[in-house]
């Protein structure tokens, strides 16, 4: 997965895991499990640190089973896919990203409107803007599915991923 905050990631990693039987890792879990809290508050980039290479472990642990993984984070930076690429090769899997291209006002609206009903956790501005600035979407030659704006995701997942 990969796109910023209030993006869909999460739900459409739930989706896909589901559906495809895929076992899911979810570095917004990883962190609590940890007692790290929330990512939208701020956390230490040594911790983020940490968590990805508890992240690293749990795929490498899953592997060798040959099963289809998920990971669930925004991967927002490209040494970051390649670091996980690097993993999945190793043990023979071919990875894709599934790249949730979502213009920055829909995000900001999402954000907004999430302050108010409170449906998840938060991002708190400065955390957004710093994500939403650095982030590097993926590149032409990365392999890469894009859900985009409009796409429902039981349709999308038929469409890309089931066959």
């Amino acid at each position: 997965m990969c796109g910023n905050s209030f993006s869909g990631k999460s739900t459409l990693a739930e989706a896909i895991a589901g559906k495809r039987s895929c076992a899911l890792i979810s570095l917004d879990d990883i962190n609590r499990e940890r007692g790290l809290g929330f990512g939208g508050d701020g956390i230490a980039v040594e911790e983020w640190e940490r968590t990805h290479q508890i992240a690293l472990a749990r795929l490498e642990e899953q592997m060798p089973s040959g099963r289809d993984l998920v990971l669930d984070d925004t991967n927002c930076f490209r040494w970051l896919r390649d670091r996980y690429r690097s993993a999945a090769g190793r043990h023979g899997y071919r990875t894709v990203v599934i790249y949730l291209d979502i213009p920055l006002p829909i995000l900001e609206e999402r954000r907004r409107k999430n302050e108010t009903t409170r449906e998840r956790r938060g991002v708190k501005e400065p955390i957004f803007a710093d994500l939403t600035r650095q982030f590097e979407a993926p590149a032409p030659d990365e392999p890469t599915l894009v859900f985009a704006p409009g796409d429902t995701i039981g349709e999308w997942i038929e469409a890309h991923l089931v066959g």
